[in-house]
């Protein structure tokens, strides 16, 4: 017979390796024996959890954490599980303790601003993102903290170095960057290089594992937080103070497919400040292979406060739209001067709104950079994995039921405001070179998509 230590390890390895009958047939087993095992009551909590035993679940983790309090990852797997339950605020309260035992947990910060963000509590779960971030991906060369993070350090592709590049000499320019800061740069030179000579002629937003030596010479900034800009306690209206709210919302209403178009959406002002916080903002870690263009999250650094005052605004403003659709996401994407743009999908939430916020003057190509938009949405029983990935299976839905779609044209500080489970896709876009031409759009999500 296993030792009992040596049990509860087969237990944890059952489970990793995804045999979770043989997870759950040793948890219980070891808790026949020793009822207040807290390792066996959270291996299988766990797994009931994973089995949709959501009852269960929840009082083998509850069980877990009063019998070792002690343990932080306890409480955060349990936080996980109230989130997932829609308990908001034990969700919060588990977060926090788990906080107090390990202050440096990144996955506590980022699961407590997750629960904040949707307690409506924007600028308290920017805050606790950007604790998380700090940990993940500090500008000090060291290993990140949760070895979720390793790949984004052991890949890069041609494009996302060049954006960077191109970006930190945007920044040495102005001295926003240390003088020093050059030898960083040379090395993305280098590796930059190095990878276009191993692929001559290959897609430049392909993925390349990078060999020890260029991890090496890139360890002290390559997707790093190299530099983020002084926050501003932003007091302006966000929304342009001239918009016809009436308008717009009677627009989005009695449209079939709900939709709206706004131009000169955001103030003078505003619009400015996210273009410079988007230039600036070293935020711009993931890199699409399908496009070559750069994304920041709300989870890694894309929180400008402007942001947080323009969601409050949309709801007072245009209620209609936006009254009881909590902000769930937002994100910015940064294209390359030539580039397919965003594949077919929909996205999971009850309202999108779309903006674009580089000049017009950038624009190579007048026909192209805007938003497809199909007049049909999503089946309401089709999962997130379906409607944002599956391109092939979106396009024989689009096929199966007659679908026409429309071309809104690329114009700065235009927005489109559209039911989220609609088809929608980029239009092939082509700017000028240069890095403050690249295309830059930034996407909010409002509420939660209906699904059957």
């Amino acid at each position: 017979m296993a030792q009992p230590g040596a049990e509860l390890a087969q237990a944890i390895a059952a489970y990793q390796q995804g045999n979770r009958g043989e997870a759950l047939k040793i948890s219980r087993a070891i808790l026949a024996r020793e009822p207040d095992n807290s390792g066996a009551h959270y291996v299988l909590g766990v797994a009931q959890a994973d089995a949709g035993e959501m009852a269960e679940a929840l009082r083998a983790l509850e069980r877990a954490v009063a019998l070792t309090p002690e343990k932080a990852s306890f409480h955060i797997t349990l936080g996980n599980l109230y989130l997932n339950l829609k308990r908001d605020a034990a969700a919060a309260n588990a977060f926090r303790r788990a906080l107090a035992i390990a202050p440096n947990s990144a996955p506590a910060h980022a699961n407590l601003a997750t629960t904040l963000k949707r307690q409506g509590r924007l600028p308290e779960a920017a805050a606790e993102f950007h604790a998380a971030l700090v940990l993940l991906r500090g500008a000090s060369g060291d290993v990140a903290t949760d070895p979720s993070q390793h790949e984004t350090f052991r890949f890069a592709s041609r494009a996302k170095l060049a954006h960077d590049i191109e970006q930190y000499d945007y920044l040495l320019a102005r001295g926003a960057l240390p003088p020093a800061f050059e030898q960083e740069v040379a090395a993305h030179r280098e590796v930059h290089s190095e990878l276009e000579r191993r692929d001559a002629g290959g897609d430049n937003a392909r993925r390349h594992a990078l060999s020890d030596s260029q991890q090496a010479r890139l360890s002290g900034s390559f997707n790093r937080l190299n530099y983020l800009p002084a926050e501003t306690n932003w007091q302006e209206a966000a929304l342009n103070p001239a918009l016809g709210c009436r308008e717009v919302q009677d627009q989005y209403t009695c449209a079939a497919p709900p939709t709206v178009i706004i131009d000169d959406f955001l103030s003078a002002a505003s619009l400015a400040e996210l273009r410079r916080f988007c230039l600036e903002t070293t935020i711009w870690f993931d890199c699409k292979e399908h496009g070559g263009y750069l994304g920041a999250y709300l989870n890694e650094g894309f929180y400008s406060p402007l942001l947080f005052t323009l969601a409050r605004e949309l709801e007072a403003r245009l209620p209609d739209i936006f009254a009881g659709h909590n902000l769930a996401q937002m994100w910015a994407f940064k294209y390359g001067a030539e580039s397919a743009g965003t594949r077919l999908h929909a996205d999971k939430a009850a309202v999108n709104l779309n903006f674009w916020i580089t000049p017009d003057s950038a624009l190579e190509d007048e026909t192209g950079g805007g938003l497809r938009l199909y007049d049909i949405a999503a089946p309401a029983e089709w999962r997130f994995e379906s409607y944002n990935h599956q391109e092939k299976a979106l396009r024989a839905e689009i096929t199966r039921r007659g679908a026409t779609c429309r071309d809104i044209p690329y114009k700065c500080n235009r927005a489109v405001i559209f039911d989220s489970s609609l088809i929608h896709e980029t239009v092939p876009l082509r700017f000028r070179t240069g890095y403050e031409n690249r295309r830059i759009n930034v996407t909010m999500l409002f509420g939660e998509r209906v699904e059957v």
